[in-house]
């Protein structure tokens, strides 16, 4: 499979006017607000803290390890919820105009977002996109042809799973230390949780350095900064494409199902957003197993670092 590292654009900027996207998008009395993201403010702290929204969840959780209590830290898209279909409601729009920072994926992964995340640029709120300070892979792949994805990642736009290596996520880590002291006046040392980044990422390479073979059967072509990073080499997804808004054809199964059968693969891997019946009549008829996989569900996770551990640990486990 062809992989190509390069440098993404910024995000375009929409034309439709706010106006039109408050009408469009307003959800109703019932919908979620932001959800905070731990660390909580120190006892006795009485004065209001600068606010950082955070589109989504894993993101959330690295800029709180980030920040501490120096800030609070809202998450626009709930944990669970599939982030290429997540649409904003007027409370989210509110949350995101009004921030002292907006972080974001980028690359097309908050798809519709992308007009509130406009007007809240426009607004003038700072926004930081993680797609813009680190290498991103190209999204042109062996599982990218011929599928029907109306989810908005272009070929242009690079692989949008970002989160998905802490060695990526370290890359950016300067940049958004800076972002954040800048926005919320207060100095922020990304040395310790940098730290915590390396030593992770360095055992992770580690143990899977000591397995024969890693070749991954995914829910959808999700794992290539992990896979990249740690030597193992994506060979098929039950959804081949970067979105789970795409569907794959009959011929796209068969063909899936005989990669596996030629590779030996024992393990598929799902992940949120995967159809499990699919799934499971492609391990029925292949003699696999599926391991669903956390991939874009923080859950209990502590940390961010404590997130990635679980996936590696439940690809090791299946792959031993």
């Amino acid at each position: 499979m062809r992989r190509v590292t390069r440098t993404v654009r910024p995000i375009t900027r929409l034309a439709l006017p706010f106006l039109v996207l408050a009408l469009v998008s307003c959800a109703g009395p019932g919908s979620t607000p932001p959800t905070p993201a731990e660390p909580s403010a120190p006892a006795g702290q009485d004065e209001p803290r600068p606010t950082i929204v955070v589109t989504y969840s894993v993101l959330g959780r690295l800029v709180a390890d980030l920040v501490g209590g120096d800030a609070e830290v809202l998450v626009i898209i709930p944990d669970g919820s599939d982030p290429h279909d997540y649409q904003p409601s007027a409370r989210d729009m509110e949350a995101m105009t009004g921030a002292d920072l907006l972080v974001v994926n980028g690359l097309g992964f908050e798809a519709h977002l992308d007009d509130a995340i406009n007007a809240a640029a426009d607004a003038g709120t700072p926004v930081f996109a993680v797609s813009e300070h680190v290498t991103v892979r190209d999204a042109v792949g062996a599982h990218d042809e011929g599928h029907d994805d109306d989810s908005g990642h272009g070929d242009d736009a690079g692989d949008p799973h970002l989160w998905l290596s802490p060695a990526t996520m370290l890359e950016a880590l300067p940049a958004l230390a800076d972002a954040v002291a800048a926005a919320i006046g207060t100095g922020i040392d990304p040395s310790e949780l940098g730290a915590q980044l390396d030593a992770l990422d360095a055992d992770i390479a580690r143990k899977f350095a000591a397995l024969d073979r890693c070749e991954l059967v995914t829910g959808h072509d999700e794992l290539g900064y992990f896979a990249d990073r740690y030597g193992c080499e994506v060979i098929g997804a039950v959804i081949p494409s970067m979105s789970t808004s795409a569907d794959a054809s009959a011929k796209q199964l068969a063909e899936l199902k005989a990669v596996i059968a030629e590779h030996g693969a024992t393990t598929v891997f799902t992940s949120l957003g995967t159809p499990q019946e699919v799934a499971a009549q492609i391990a029925r008829e292949t003699g696999a197993d599926v391991v669903e996989l956390g991939t874009h569900v923080l859950g209990g996770s502590g940390t961010y670092a404590a997130f990635i551990r679980s996936i590696a640990d439940d690809i090791l486990d299946a792959l031993r």
